[in-house]
């Protein structure tokens, strides 16, 4: 398999930059990336010292290394351009088009897409955070009349890493309650959720996958057999049909993907 250094920088978090640098390296399943995160490259001195680090790398490897870049200010962008490298300006491929369309210059200020700027938008992400919290693998159930969405599933199948990230990316007030032994010897909903019915979203998950995830914690424990997991599987889905509770199969999906689809099949409304 061919092998690439790649370098994703960036002046601030580098949040952007690495977002669509993986968006586009995903094209590429037969290529393995070395990737190297470089944030805060924000003044002339650290420029220098990553332009080195990459010219070092190029003599080292013999290829040129992938270089994708957010970088505002143009002399820290020269810098960087200027290494022996296939470097990639993902806001000037952006920024100027859209400057000629919309007849107006662009601010060029550092951090403007993860900085603090709408307060009212702050707030609601940390109140969604702290919500999603307080209501993790069911605790708080009486909370449960502020959820917007109360995602629900057997054990390891995915739902604190979803309900935070709908909480973190869209604001959205989300609860999750594990389905136990207990809840799953009846396909009624469990009296906790039985009056939020409305609300529900499960996830479901292949059940040899599922032991695969509670085996790296729960080595022979029949938590992680074979068994339990294909029965609570099977249990959580005939429940959700009963409940008519929509559902998605978290088995090759990322969490990112997840959330995207309960957000959009679940109409919810984000506020970020």
């Amino acid at each position: 398999m061919q092998k690439r250094y790649t370098y994703v920088i960036s002046d601030r978090t580098g949040l952007t930059a690495e977002a669509l640098s993986h968006s586009l390296l995903s094209q590429f399943p037969q290529v393995k990336f070395e990737v190297e995160n470089l944030p805060f490259v924000d003044t002339k001195e650290k420029a220098i010292k990553t332009l080195e680090l990459i010219n070092r790398k190029a003599a080292e490897y013999g290829a040129k290394p992938l270089v994708f870049a957010t970088l505002v200010n143009d002399e820290t962008r020269a810098i960087i351009a200027s290494a022996n490298a296939v470097f990639f300006d993902l806001f000037d491929t952006f920024i100027g088009p859209m400057e000629k369309v919309l007849d107006v210059e662009s601010s060029h200020s550092v951090g403007k897409s993860h900085g603090v700027l709408d307060f009212a938008q702050y707030s609601a992400r940390m109140s969604a955070v702290n919500f999603a919290m307080t209501t993790d693998d069911g605790m708080e159930t009486d909370h449960y009349a502020r959820a917007e969405v109360i995602v629900i599933g057997p054990s390891r199948a995915g739902k604190t890493p979803t309900c935070l990230y709908l909480s973190l990316q869209f604001g959205v007030f989300a609860a999750n309650y594990p389905l136990t032994d207990s809840d799953l010897t009846s396909t009624a909903l469990p009296p906790p959720l039985a009056n939020h019915a409305d609300k529900l979203f499960g996830l479901t998950i292949d059940p040899f996958r599922l032991q695969q995830i509670r085996q790296e914690r729960f080595s022979g424990d029949t938590y992680a057999s074979a068994k339990t997991c294909q029965f609570e599987v099977a249990q959580a889905e005939a429940m959700y049909r009963s409940s008519k509770t929509p559902f998605v199969n978290t088995t090759k999906k990322s969490v990112e993907e997840i959330g995207a689809y309960i957000l959009h099949k679940a109409a919810l409304r984000r506020k970020i």
